[in-house]
């Protein structure tokens, strides 16, 4: 895997509130880190109030778009009764996908703090920018680089783990 790239030290932008919020995704990320999925966690919150949290669960559920960003859109719409999500933000661990990138766009999120830049898939400033694209019907507030350096370590630790895990089963098959 391609080395994870920490993106702003700070920003301003960031409130504490963020910080706990990330704090949280990082625990889901752990979580699902812990039962085999891709350790991405995402929080989706009004003011103080989570409204939904989700872990990558696309090896648990056979579902292609079990990414956390996702998973946690769908809780949040359901628990507010509607799809339009206007005045929420969402942490997530790892900078989203394209179609992560561009459910955010399509619910109206108000803000999005991501930890980890991804130089493979970063749709949010990293490869694209759709979140701010003003070409988009709708843009929101994007920070980067929220606690990345935990982040990216629980990224860098799973896929070494798992590439570890593969060595040892060729070698012991071969």
């Amino acid at each position: 895997m391609a080395q994870l790239r920490i993106h702003r030290a700070h920003d301003e932008r960031v409130e504490a509130m963020d910080i706990l919020m990330m704090e949280r995704a990082i625990m889901l990320a752990r979580k699902a880190a812990g039962i085999g999925e891709v350790p991405v966690g995402a929080v989706v919150y009004r003011d103080d109030v989570i409204l939904a949290e989700a872990s990558n669960n696309r090896e648990s559920s056979s579902d292609p778009t079990g990414h956390a960003e996702l998973v946690a859109l769908r809780i949040a719409g359901q628990s507010i009764d509607a799809w339009r999500l206007e005045g929420c933000s969402v942490a997530v661990t790892l900078e989203p996908c394209p179609m992560c990138a561009g459910a955010m766009v399509n619910a109206r999120v108000g803000r999005l703090v991501y930890g980890a830049s991804d130089p493979k898939a970063g749709a949010c400033d990293t490869l694209y920018e759709i979140t701010t694209d003003p070409r988009l019907n709708h843009r929101l507030e994007t920070i980067g680089g929220v606690l990345s350096q935990r982040c990216a370590k629980l990224l860098s630790d799973f896929f070494k783990a798992r590439r570890a895990e593969k060595r040892a089963r060729r070698k012991r098959s071969g």
